[in-house]
């Protein structure tokens, strides 16, 4: 009879215990809801759905948020249109406008590599299309034998030598990442352009959903965190090129990296950009 009464007990303190776990943290439930899209896509679709619901339930802003953001993941990946070499004509004529040119990490003696040649020159295209924009260079120092030179640094070199006026010319040369890309280039136009209402991302073909997807994330969380207007991804073009290193079937595993680099987990942002993480039980 005790031994029965003793079992009831566990059995009613491990439900109440269940029953009365504390709501989970919110950067926990958010990594989940990243890492469970990045390695499974469409098939964790349900699983997503339901963390967002739990999101929701612990901060109802951090969930309308995050759904925003999953969606429009899912936009950038599916359909999403890309323009190669040159920008639509029914974007702003204004100075709201910023073309954002991403780098590529140069050779180890600092010199540019032809797909970065590439982008500029798409880019060169289309602020002739759009004259009154401003155009954004982003990228740091990636040059293994070189440290005095960025990316960034000698985008605007170039697009200066083949006439750009150096008035439209915004450059962010210390992001290592297309993360921090974002992030660094939002605080530049937060604190100086506060006219740069819409950007165009303006990089390789394959690389165009990834950046339109962390640019367009990190606006929109930057903008929630501090309050502030949000940026937005308007339009895009693109270098045509493929790369061997960054194949399509691979591209949602760094996008995952970088989406975990924005909510601050370097070290597990880290592993998927290396390929090195464990999948979450699905």
């Amino acid at each position: 009879m005790k031994k029965s009464i003793a079992l009831i007990l566990a059995v009613l303190m491990a439900f109440c215990f269940v029953g009365c776990q504390p709501p989970r943290e919110t950067g926990e439930i958010i990594e989940d809801i990243i890492t469970y899209h990045g390695c499974y896509g469409d098939k964790a679709d349900e699983k997503v759905s339901a963390l967002l619901d739990e999101l929701n339930s612990v901060d109802s802003k951090q969930g309308g948020l995050w759904k925003n953001i999953m969606d429009y993941w899912d936009y950038a990946n599916k359909d999403l249109k890309v323009n190669m070499n040159k920008l639509p004509s029914n974007l702003s004529k204004q100075n709201d406008l910023a073309l954002v040119v991403l780098g590529f990490e140069l050779n180890d003696d600092g010199t540019m590599k032809d797909e970065l040649i590439g982008r500029l020159k798409v880019a060169l295209a289309c602020a002739k299309q759009y004259p009154n924009a401003y155009v954004i260079c982003t990228g740091g120092g990636t040059a293994k034998d070189n440290k005095k030179v960025t990316e960034a640094g000698l985008m605007g070199d170039w697009l200066k030598s083949k006439g750009l006026d150096e008035k439209r010319l915004i450059i962010e040369n210390k992001s290592m990442t297309t993360a921090q890309n974002a992030e660094f280039s939002y605080e530049i136009v937060l604190k100086k352009y506060p006219q740069i209402k819409n950007v165009a991302i303006i990089s390789s073909a394959y690389h165009i959903a990834w950046g339109s997807l962390l640019f367009e994330a990190a606006f929109m969380k930057s903008a929630s965190e501090k309050n502030k207007p949000a940026l937005h991804v308007v339009s895009n073009a693109a270098y045509d090129i493929t790369n061997d290193t960054y194949k399509w079937s691979e591209i949602l595993r760094w996008e995952t990296g970088g989406m975990l680099q924005l909510v601050g987990n370097n070290d597990l942002a880290m592993k998927y950009y290396l390929n090195t993480y464990e999948k979450p039980k699905l």
